[in-house]
């Protein structure tokens, strides 16, 4: 099962994506591109679900590029335009600080502009209070001349330096975040085998990966019902026992409470979507 769900106007949107380099995986879910039909067209909306993911989104406009990040802790609704191209990087948690240094709870439920981050050093700025964003500039100065493919390849090029440059220093937290994701076991028990205390575990998650670990489990959750519900048709009561909720009840009101629409309110949407695609 792939994590990956596609949007629901993928076709509409132009959109297309590129799984990571293997040597990206533990930290990139996917590089993706959107846009670049130069028309006006009707405004469509997107959902876009918590996983303890970000994003880093660069949209090539006439003037000059528009480069931001977001960490969303909440489902977000957002208005896509698509007359101009849009590239990106969907990080898996704890992948945006590892690669570049940035810190998820600096950019929450917002896309914040890093374009200023490509500036030289000032006097009043340390390079290590800065983001590893070193060579952004010139890749996204080429991205106007390739196309989203090419661009994509661009973009994980750049990531393969970064790595190269800033390996990752401590890889506990990407194994607890991801086995977290698995359902394994729970977080406190996972941390202990890897030598943190309860207490640490949730400073760490909280500053690398933005969350506390009882989000990281509702998120896991939500993404595993979400697949069930779409690739399944498994009654509600079953998956969410699969899924780790109490009982039907439980899963409905935890799934409304993250997605803003119950379970079979989700599935009925999106697979009407496919249908009509």
């Amino acid at each position: 099962m792939t994590d990956l769900i596609l949007p629901s106007n993928a076709n509409y949107l132009n959109f297309q994506h590129r799984l990571p380099d293997k040597r990206l995986a533990p930290w990139v879910q996917c590089l993706w591109s959107i846009g670049g039909t130069g028309r006006l067209a009707e405004p469509r909306t997107e959902k876009f679900y918590p996983d303890a993911g970000a994003s880093l989104s660069i949209r090539l406009t006439s003037s000059h590029p528009i480069i931001t990040f977001c960490f969303n802790r909440h489902t977000l609704i957002e208005t896509l335009d698509t007359t101009a191209p849009c590239l990106g990087i969907r990080f898996k948690a704890a992948g945006a600080h590892c690669l570049l240094g940035l810190l998820p709870e600096a950019f929450t439920d917002t896309h914040h502009r890093l374009d200023n981050e490509l500036e030289p050093l000032s006097l009043q700025t340390s390079s290590l209070q800065r983001p590893r964003l070193q060579g952004l500039k010139p890749v996204v100065e080429r991205l106007y001349q390739l196309d989203s493919q090419q661009g994509l390849r661009l973009l994980e090029t750049w990531l393969l330096h970064r790595l190269e440059s800033q390996p990752p220093s401590d890889s506990r937290i990407t194994t607890i975040v991801q086995a977290i994701g698995e359902l394994q076991l729970p977080p406190q028990q996972l941390g202990a085998t890897l030598g943190f205390t309860r207490r640490t575990l949730e400073r760490k998650l909280k500053r690398e990966v933005g969350v506390t670990p009882g989000q990281l489990v509702a998120y896991s959750r939500l993404n595993r019902a979400r697949h069930g519900l779409l690739e399944t048709t498994l009654p509600l009561a079953e998956i969410a026992l699969q899924c780790g909720y109490y009982d039907q009840a439980h899963f409905t009101h935890a799934f409304q409470s993250l997605a803003y629409e119950t379970p079979a309110a989700y599935r009925k949407r999106k697979l009407s979507q496919i249908y009509k695609a």
